[in-house]
Order: structure tokens, then C-alpha cells, then sequence
């Protein structure tokens, strides 16, 4: 491999290097105070808010982790959006936990923003999961990932029109066709990557360099042949040509 290929994989490897030590250096600072607060005695409310805050940073650092695995890949973009809303959504939630102030009206907003930003944040989470196979070549799966993000959608749809105007539901009907959703893109997360298991195409032979090519090409110009009257001789083929030397083809 050149200087020129290796460069991205090594920014790439760089990158996740970065993000996995972000997310455990957070999570660790988090946990350690955690343990502080549970082996100092009463726990009190800003006990509670600590290891609230553990919780949340554990949770939103495994979905940054999720988005984060499309990095690399033709659907990158999507990973860094959702890594992005995950890191402001889980600041959004800590902020929360941590606030002391009124609740005045501009706090319900506030409110509906956070949840809003937890319903994004699994939705880019699970979704960057699937997208992990949209480079597959099967139909069924191709056909399987569309319609489960398709679900996928909906659900978070239905579940911001919840958060922002629930005042406008009435009855049970709503919960119903959200809850009717919610299973079919559940089944359609566990169904795909399964499918995908199963289809797996079989693994590609991998072709002969170029140098190798021309090797070939220059050794049967050498003996007056064809490449593939050579290689039909090295491979014992057919019999050598007479008058025309049977050495190996030189390796190096």
C-alpha cells in the first residue's frame, strides 16, 4: 500500500482513536465520582444528580459510539450528524439534571427540546447500526434495511408530534399506531442484520496485482508466447512449446 492510500486509514484510525478516548476519559471521570458519592455516606441530592449524570454519560457515550461506527464509510455524514446530537442532547440532559432555577414556561420548551434530542439520539444511534449493511448486495436485505429505516422514521415522527403536541391527542388510537410501529421496526432491526448473516455473499477471490501482470506479460514476450499460452504451460496445460526455455518465472 502507498503513502497516498495509507494516509486515510491512519486519519481514520486517529479519529476513533480520539472519540473512544473521549468518550472513556468522560465516562471514567463520571463513574469515579459516582463511586465517591456511593462510599461517602448519605447519598442527598446532589448524590442523586451525580450518579444521574454517570448514567446519562454512560448511555448517550455508547450512542455516540453506535453513530461513530459508520466512520470510514459512503454514509459517514450521517454518523457525524448523529454523534453531534447525541453529545448536545446528552449535554441538554445533564444541564437538566444539574439546574436549580424556576421552571418558568420558557423551561417547558426547554423540556420538549430534551426529549426531543433523546428520541433523536436513539433513532441515529439504531439507524447508524443498520446503515452498517447498506453495502450489501443481496436484494432482500437491501429491501429489509429501506423498509425497517422507513419504520424507523415513522416512529420518530410520531414520537416528536407526541413530544410537542400532545395536547392534540385524544384517546388511545395515537398510542396504538406508534406502539404498532415501534414493534414492526424492532423486528425489522433484528430480521435484516440476521438475513444479512444468513445471504452472505460469497467472499470475492482477490485479482492479481498489476505488477504481477506485467511480470506475466514480460516473461511470455521473453519466450515468444501468449500470457495465456504461459500461463498454460506453468499450469501444465498443455505441453511446452518446442525450442522454447521452461524456466520458472523469475519471483523477484
Amino acid at each position: 500500500m502507498t503513502r497516498e492510500g495509507s494516509a486515510p486509514r491512519d486519519r481514520l484510525r486517529l479519529f476513533r482513536r480520539i472519540v473512544v478516548a473521549v468518550i472513556i476519559a468522560s465516562f471514567g471521570i463520571a463513574a469515579l465520582g459516582g463511586i465517591v458519592v456511593l462510599l461517602g455516606g448519605s447519598l442527598g441530592d446532589d448524590g442523586w444528580r451525580v450518579l444521574s449524570t454517570t448514567a446519562v454519560i454512560g448511555a448517550f457515550s455508547i450512542a455516540v459510539l453506535c453513530c461513530a461506527a459508520l466512520a470510514g464509510r459512503r454514509l459517514r455524514v450521517f454518523g457525524i450528524v448523529g454523534a453531534i446530537v447525541s453529545v448536545l442532547s446528552a449535554g441538554l440532559v445533564v444541564w437538566l439534571i444539574w439546574y436549580r432555577g424556576p421552571f418558568t414556561p420558557p423551561f417547558d420548551a426547554l423540556l420538549e427540546l430534551t426529549w426531543s434530542g433523546i428520541a433523536l439520539t436513539v433513532a441515529f444511534a439504531f439507524a447508524s447500526l443498520l446503515l452498517l449493511l447498506a453495502d450489501r448486495d443481496q436484494p432482500a436485505v437491501r429491501i429489509g434495511l429501506v423498509a425497517t429505516l422507513a419504520l424507523f422514521a415513522i416512529v420518530l415522527g410520531l414520537t416528536l408530534y407526541a413530544i410537542w403536541w400532545s395536547e392534540t391527542i385524544r384517546g388511545d388510537t395515537f398510542g396504538r399506531v406508534v406502539g404498532v410501529f415501534a414493534i414492526l421496526a424492532a423486528l425489522g432491526a433484528v430480521i435484516v442484520p440476521v438475513v444479512s448473516l444468513l445471504l452472505r455473499a460469497p467472499r470475492e477471490r482477490p485479482a492479481a496485482s498489476s505488477a504481477a501482470v506485467s511480470r506475466l506479460e514480460a516473461e511470455a514476450a521473453h519466450r515468444g508466447l501468449t500470457p495465456d499460452q504461459l500461463l498454460d504451460q506453468l499450469l501444465g496445460q498443455a505441453p511446452p512449446t518446442p525450442g522454447m526455455p521452461t524456466t520458472p518465472v523469475d519471483p523477484r
